[in-house]
């Protein structure tokens, strides 16, 4: 329980609030950025078995391991391709969809590039971003070139809403999480969708990017 795999890092708190998520906007299909091996593939492929879950990574060897461990599963769909490129192609052809965006692959950070198409894009859809700074301690995150996987590479972002959600860590959870090792926090958007669905689910905490942008400047 290293976060070295397992589907969400091994870590069942984060999969309760994306099964949250899913509850509340019954998404049209579920898009994954960074199969890596797939077990979070495999994880989403089980546990929402009705829905498309499209999937990709740009290393041919992630993308054929993983499109052959999941060759049984009708639902799942894996691509060896850029993330934006699937991101954009699955925003016209799904809508909404919720969108869990781990993909970081050596010194290429695609997250940027994926949240603009999703901003931009002709579908209604919910980011879930991986590995983000949810400012609480104990929980790390993804730098890249000294930028923070955090509220900061949002506000780069044009487009995208103002009111986004990070995981919160004090909130009431139905099981014990056993990772011991590297936690991460997730962020969430909605993005041509309705904040309260969210606002309602007591395992997210609500903020604003330009409180946010406003108390860092000040």
């Amino acid at each position: 329980m290293s976060d070295g795999g397992g589907p969400f890092g091994f870590d069942i708190h984060l999969a309760l609030l994306f099964d949250d998520i899913v509850a509340v906007y019954r998404p049209s299909a579920i898009v994954e950025t960074g199969s890596y091996l797939g077990d979070t593939t495999a994880y989403l492929a089980n546990a929402y078995p009705s829905l498309p879950v499209i999937t990709c990574d740009v290393d041919p060897s992630h993308a054929g391991y993983t499109a052959a461990r999941l060759r049984h599963a009708d639902n799942v769909a894996v691509h060896h391709a850029d993330s934006p490129t699937v991101v954009a192609e699955a925003s016209r052809e799904h809508a909404p969809a919720v969108y869990f965006l781990d993909a970081h692959w050596g010194e290429q950070w695609p997250l940027a590039r994926e949240l603009a198409e999703l901003a931009n894009g002709p579908g209604p859809a919910v980011a879930v971003i991986h590995d983000f700074d949810i400012g609480y301690p104990g929980f790390g995150y993804d730098v890249y070139d000294g930028v923070p996987c955090g509220p900061g590479i949002l506000t780069g972002v044009p487009g995208l809403p103002d009111v986004y959600f990070t995981s919160n860590p004090e909130a009431t959870y139905p099981l014990p999480c056993l990772q011991t090792g590297r936690r991460t926090g997730v962020g969430v958007i909605p993005i041509g969708l309705p904040a309260e669905p969210l606002a309602g689910i007591p395992r997210l905490r609500q903020h604003s990017r330009t409180a946010t942008t406003s108390a860092v400047t000040s």
